[in-house]
């Protein structure tokens, strides 16, 4: 099932290291650089790799940049997932 996670990076080389191994239907929209971090937004064909998933942040839905028509599912995994530390 498709995933869309939010991620920030420490930096642009950990960015560009991590992101190398997406599979061709994954869809990465880099956001740039925000509260020095550099954060992308990622829609996954299947579900996020465990490599990734230190990376994963959980701002309030939905934020800065969206996947159009997973505001529903990203809200859902926020309700189930995020906790005072991801936020």
């Amino acid at each position: 099932m498709p995933t869309f996670r939010k991620f920030a990076f420490p930096d642009a080389g950990t960015a560009d290291k991590a992101l190398k191994d997406l599979q061709p239907l994954d869809f990465a929209v880099p956001l740039g650089e925000l509260d020095g971090l550099v954060c992308v937004d990622i829609l996954f064909q299947d579900t996020c790799p465990e490599d990734l998933a230190a990376f994963v942040v959980w701002p309030d839905p939905v934020g800065v940049h969206t996947f159009l028509g997973w505001d529903e599912q990203y809200t859902k995994d926020y309700q189930e997932f995020a906790t005072p530390q991801s936020k």
